[in-house]
């Protein structure tokens, strides 16, 4: 019976694959791309953000931008205008913002690589392969406060990826101005290519809107960016030269021995489209503490960022629906290489690693493996994707190998289709899992179906994340309504989700129904839902309700909010209420204050104080505080932590670290690392 159930679902699975790779080739395209020329200048602008070298003069303007809303495209009424220049070297980008009410801007980041969508900014989107699927992103708010990210298949946003470039802003009395110098080392692109995919998208949280240059209604909708033209780039200066990253460290653990370390990454740029990284016992000390988490709802392991700069170059490659490959897994390493890059119209990452992995089937104990896993994308037609991926991890007692077959599929501009499926190989035996989701939007809509499934057996947490066996699904309906510029009331939301779980014997494992109601007005954003399900624990089925409310108030340079969800779980009262609130003064120090507390039966209380806070004294040195108390009163615990985070950052790739770490349980600790990049020139490949 098994066999059977087992020969359908694969047989409808690869009906699915087939119909969804036909009918691509069919898909509605975007028809109304805007074109912008890059200027060639043989001086290059003074970077003070003030835009009055004479060299502007000649750029062209991209004008006329749009209102990014759901529901339709607008004119924007604030007028904002971007230009485009570059040089052998780099590419420059100046932008003008009109804005009538300056004392209105929103300023809360300071901090580098911190959300800065968040207060008025510009971002400069950049598809330098023009495959309408991937794209750099450089954005700066009107502190200057720089963050870079990649986006990989318009879905898939890693924010860890670093790169050196510069960006200064100057304001006015009736506007602000920003200007960008963006090295071409720090991208990867075809030099054949005349023509890169542009936009430009700015965020003006006062109205809750944003406007962009590019005909869309979403900001990471790649396939409708503007053309940037006249690109000659054969002869364009990357600097390819060799990286040579050592560090030392000392490390200072109470009760424990003092620890020297030292290490080494070497950076091979082989091409402007291809890169090569060795490391020898490379530092992956976490400089940050993981914020404490409350989950409510599922008992399922939790997944934390990456933060170690060893797996950022083509990390978004991996970022997949089924969790596969969860790097912090791998606790030390001795030895590591890694490659990516792109090749015509595929994308790749290669990675293999030896050293210290935990294995989650004995004990979470430390043992010596290797592991090898890799990602290869290749793009069909306009904005289908189809890809592949396999892990290995060699250890003494064991072999465990894993092969995924996925694919992103824009079936129409409207529609897009997800699909993956995954098989592993333990001890001689396979097992599968599969994902495939439909999502539709359409002038505010939002629908989108999920089905899901993990095989008894199925064990993903060789190098992913613990998931017992289920079969799930979910679907989600949403509409989104946005007022005309100069409404007291700016957006109105309603939206529906369903989800449904059994487990591995078909049993019902939990199901639930939400609904909730969202209204932004001026500056407050007020939010309410409800919902209701039931969750199997412990053998037997118990039913659970809530109601909840969130309201927050948003001003120039402080905000505040309050949460509350009451319902009620094994027919006991439950509460989790969440006030948060944070500040900026004199543009360099922030601080934000989160307080939890969770409450269900007599004495299952938790409560979860944190505060965090940055002084950044220039724009390449900071002092961050981390500070949190956890008290679970059900087991009459107490968890502390403290972090103390100096940082200069002498290139986003050279650092000096000085971090004092307290708690409990736990011990006091003291960390030192220097890291600094020294650069040697390195042989253009371009031929091979």
């Amino acid at each position: 019976m098994e066999e059977t159930e087992w020969l359908r679902w694969m047989r409808a699975i690869l009906w699915a694959l087939i119909a969804l790779l036909t009918i691509p080739l069919f898909a509605e395209t975007q028809n109304s791309t805007r074109t912008i020329d890059a200027t060639w200048v043989d001086t290059p602008p003074v970077i003070d953000g003030k835009l009055t070298d004479g060299v502007w003069q000649h750029a062209q303007i991209a004008n006329n931008f749009f209102r990014a809303k759901e529901g339709d495209i607008q004119r924007a009424q604030l007028n904002t205008e971007a230009k485009v220049l570059y040089d052998e070297n780099a590419l420059y980008i100046g932008v003008h913002c009109e804005e009538p009410d300056m004392n209105s801007l929103r300023e809360t980041k300071t901090r580098r690589d911190s959300p800065v969508w968040q207060n008025d900014c510009i971002e400069v989107m950049l598809d330098t392969y023009h495959d309408r699927r991937n794209c750099y992103i450089f954005a700066v708010n009107t502190l200057g406060t720089q963050t870079d990210e990649r986006v990989s298949n318009e879905s898939v946003f890693d924010m860890s990826w670093d790169a050196q470039w510069e960006a200064k802003i100057h304001k006015y009395q009736d506007g602000w101005t920003a200007e960008f110098a963006i090295p071409f080392r720090a991208l990867r692109f075809n030099r054949h290519n005349t023509t890169w995919g542009i936009n430009f998208w700015r965020v003006r949280p006062i109205n809750s809107q944003s406007y962009s240059w590019g005909q869309t209604a979403f900001f990471s909708r790649v396939s409708e960016f503007g053309n940037l033209t006249g690109l000659n780039l054969e002869d364009i200066k990357t600097g390819h030269k060799l990286g040579i990253l050592p560090y030392g460290s000392y490390r200072a653990i109470e009760n424990r021995p003092n620890n020297l370390d030292g290490g080494l990454d070497l950076i091979l740029p082989i091409s402007t489209r291809l890169t090569s990284n060795l490391t020898f016992n490379p530092d992956f000390s976490q400089l940050e503490s993981d914020p404490t988490q409350i989950n409510i709802t599922s008992d399922r392991e939790l997944s934390l960022p990456e933060r170690r700069p060893f797996f950022r170059e083509g990390a978004e490659l991996f970022d997949l629906p089924l969790n596969l490959f969860y790097t912090r897994r791998v606790q030390e390493i001795d030895f590591g290489v890694k490659t990516a890059g792109t090749m015509g119209g595929t994308n790749f990452s290669i990675v293999n690693t030896y050293g210290t992995i935990i294995d989650r089937y004995d004990a979470d104990q430390k043992k010596q493996a290797n592991l090898l896993a890799g990602r290869v994308n290749y793009n069909i037609g306009e904005r289908t994707v189809i890809g592949a991926m396999g892990t290995h991890k060699h250890q003494a007692d064991r072999n465990v190998g894993l092969l995924s077959l996925n694919g992103r599929f824009g079936l129409h501009r409207n529609w897009t289709a997800t699909s993956q499926y995954a098989i592993d190989f333990i001890d001689g035996e396979t097992h599968w899992a599969y994902y495939t989701a439909m999502e539709w939007l359409h002038r505010g809509w939002l629908a989108n179906v999920r089905l899901e499934e993990i095989q008894d057996g199925f064990r993903p947490n060789e190098m992913g994340l613990e998931d017992e066996a289920f079969r799930r699904a979910r679907a989600h309906v949403r509409y989104n309504y946005e007022f005309p510029e100069g409404n007291l009331v700016q957006l109105f939301q309603i939206d529906a989700r369903h989800f449904h779980q059994t487990n591995a014997q078909r049993l019902l494992r939990e199901r639930q129904s939400e609904f909730g109601f969202n209204i932004d007005i001026d500056r407050f954003d007020l939010f309410t839902s409800g919902g209701f399900g039931v969750l199997r624990e412990v053998g037997q089925l118990f039913d659970t309700k809530f109601i909840g409310s969130d309201i927050e108030y948003k001003a120039p340079w402080w905000h505040l909010a309050v949460g509350n969800r009451f319902g009620t779980r094994r027919d006991k009262f439950n509460r989790f209420t969440n006030f948060s609130a944070g500040v900026n003064l004199f543009g360099k120090l922030t601080a934000d204050l989160d307080f939890e507390n969770f409450f269900w039966r007599r004495y299952q209380n938790t409560l979860i104080f944190r505060l965090r806070s940055n002084y950044q004294l220039t724009r390449k040195i900071g002092w961050l505080i981390f500070v949190e108390r956890v008290d679970e009163r059900l087991h009459d615990e107490i968890i502390y932590n403290f972090n103390a985070i100096f940082d200069y950052e002498f290139t986003s790739e050279s650092h000096f670290f000085f971090v004092f770490v307290d708690s409990l349980p736990g011990e006091r600790a003291l960390f030192m690392k220097l890291a600094y990049l020294f650069e040697s020139g390195f042989p253009d490949l371009r031929q091979f």
